[in-house]
């Protein structure tokens, strides 16, 4: 028997049957993979899931994956737009501490804040010959950004149920308290935040991008 089949679609301690051959194929990885790519596909998972949930009613072993999902999908987005937005500035030649390639590699290397990040970009925003409101976060999303980073400071708390409470503390459970919440409420608004970022903030800062390179390009062209 094919152990990746099942006649119980609710069974979910096996997989389904694959619709073709085709179906056994995946493409990950490559020089043209990057951290918005990555973004999408933890945003698309975080969306299925949290549409299962939805649909299915109230299961408890799913809501801190969703927001692990959710919340990486945001991470990468901020990442992915302060460096979109770094090669904007630095085509301006605007030099700032921090600025250079390697500089920001090491600093997004080392943080997974999403108050950090956030504040990060408003920086590069509000340096970008960008009109008001765009030369920074708008406010909506900026309150999800700060809400997620009160319930996640150091991007740890939904990916173990314990995380290091602190120098000499030890571990320390990251939900010692049981709560119920309004988690449908909450995954919309993660929802939407991630999407935004992904969606909104990265078409504009390319859009932007692209009209700087040109607007060089053609600078460059009438000074020959």
């Amino acid at each position: 028997m094919d152990e990746t089949s099942t006649d119980e679609p609710d069974d979910l301690t096996t997989l389904p049957p694959r619709q073709s051959e085709w179906n056994r194929i995946a493409v990950i990885g490559g020089p043209g993979e990057d951290d918005l790519d990555l973004c999408l596909g933890y945003l698309e998972a975080a969306a299925i899931v949290a549409s299962h949930w939805i649909r299915s009613g109230t299961n408890d072993a799913l809501p801190v994956p969703i927001y692990y999902n959710y919340r990486h999908a945001i991470e990468l987005a901020l990442k992915w737009n302060i460096r979109l937005a770094a090669s904007c500035l630095r085509r301006d030649g605007i030099s700032i501490p921090g600025l250079a390639p390697d500089e920001l590699d090491r600093f997004l290397g080392a943080t997974h804040s999403v108050a950090h990040l956030a504040d990060r970009l408003n920086q590069y925003l509000g340096r970008l010959q960008i009109p008001p409101p765009n030369n920074h976060i708008d406010q909506k999303t900026q309150d999800s950004l700060d809400w997620l980073h009160q319930l996640d400071e150091k991007g740890q708390t939904f990916r173990y149920s314990t995380v290091k409470g602190g120098k000499g503390k030890g571990l320390a459970l990251a939900r010692p308290n049981q709560q119920r919440i309004d988690f449908d409420a909450e995954i919309r608004r993660l929802h939407q935040t991630a999407w935004m970022l992904f969606s909104g903030y990265s078409s504009f800062l390319d859009a932007h991008a692209e009209a700087q390179a040109e607007y060089y390009s053609e600078f460059q062209h009438e000074s020959y």
